[in-house]
């Protein structure tokens, strides 16, 4: 993968990684919220219903005569009632609950009349009174509770249903991640098998695949074909070392890919020889890529040294369904003379003579 193709995928995953630590925590923090809040909702469901059942007592306690408990159980509803207007804010929920208030004001004004009728003496008339009462504030304080209900069951729901979201929206994330590794490693895994890893162009098996398809394509007439070799490379080795060697490759890979066009294949042969193939190119056109390149090569300049590279060339015209084997001994006998020349330059040879252009 080249080096623009791993910092997209990397900040991809950077950026969903993100997104899924921020879920999880978000996760978390719901977890906790909800386990908080249904310590309140059972606090004030509780409170509720115990205020109600009081009220209820008090009022039989009153029918019995047994004034002491009487008095004890008017406490109780008295503290509970109390504690429920401290507690039943606690069941709201934000955005949801906002501006709602949730506070039994009318039982509290309820059982406050109950209570100054539960202080006077017994009589016919005031029992009559007391029952009503008792039974309005009973009837008062379980719509309350029924409402406390539904309200804790609707947050519930919709606490267990963002919970859920969460844990759904987390695991499609991290299939995602799956997903995108497994791409990445078979794009990696392709591409250590079609690329030379040092120079990141074609290796010489797929470089070998693409002539034959280019080859038996009528289009890509008339074609040629470049071997480059660069000059006194062992020498170079020899002297600054392999770490030097690979980047004059590199370098000269750069420069080679600067000056050719997109449609133009190039690939690694082996060690310091690269083959070069111009569709859409005929001789004269691909003696002058070569002589190009060549010019270009001799530019190059690797620092700290002040190392100059040359290359020589040998070129040719590939004849519509050759084989290349054929092409590229030919090449190789004109790069051959190029050397013998005195390297650092162009030579051509073209087909010949006997075998015609189909």
């Amino acid at each position: 993968m080249d080096v623009n193709g791993k910092f997209r995928v990397s900040r991809r995953l950077f950026n969903k990684l993100l997104f899924l630590t921020f879920l999880i925590i978000l996760t978390g923090l719901l977890f906790f919220y909800e386990s908080v809040k249904e310590k309140h909702y059972a606090e004030v469901i509780n409170l509720s219903g115990r205020v109600r059942g009081g009220i209820q007592r008090a009022a039989k306690l009153y029918y019995a005569g047994d004034a002491k408990t009487l008095k004890v159980v008017v406490h109780e509803v008295d503290k509970d009632l109390n504690r429920l207007f401290q507690s039943v804010d606690y069941i709201k929920l934000p955005l949801v609950d906002l501006g709602k208030d949730y506070r039994p004001y009318e039982v509290r004004k309820c059982w406050n009349n109950l209570k100054v009728l539960l202080d006077l003496p017994q009589s016919e008339d005031l029992k009559e009174k007391i029952l009503k009462q008792s039974e309005k504030c009973w009837y008062i304080a379980d719509k309350f509770t029924c409402m406390y209900e539904r309200i804790v069951s609707r947050n519930l729901f919709i606490l267990n249903s963002f919970y859920v979201f969460l844990l759904i929206l987390s695991s499609l994330i991290i299939f995602y991640f799956a997903k995108v590794i497994l791409v990445d490693v078979r794009r990696y895994l392709e591409r250590r098998a079609n690329f030379d890893p040092l120079t990141g162009i074609l290796n010489r098996s797929s470089f070998q695949e693409l002539y034959k398809r280019l080859s038996s394509t009528r289009f890509s007439y008339p074609m040629g074909f470049i071997v480059i070799d660069l000059d006194d490379f062992k020498k170079i080795n020899d002297t600054y070392g392999h770490i030097v060697g690979d980047k004059v490759l590199q370098k000269v890979t750069k420069v080679v890919r600067k000056h050719i066009r997109r449609t133009d294949i190039f690939a690694r042969w082996g060690g310091e020889e690269f083959v070069l193939l111009l569709p859409q190119t005929d001789l004269e056109g691909t003696r002058k890529v070569a002589e190009k390149l060549r010019r270009a090569l001799e530019e190059i300049e690797i620092p700290p040294y002040g190392l100059k590279i040359t290359a020589s060339f040998g070129a040719t015209e590939v004849l519509p369904g050759e084989e290349l084997k054929e092409v590229f001994e030919r090449a190789d006998r004109a790069l051959y003379r190029a050397k013998e020349l005195g390297k650092n330059r162009v030579e051509v040879e073209p087909p010949p003579a006997g075998k015609k252009k189909k």
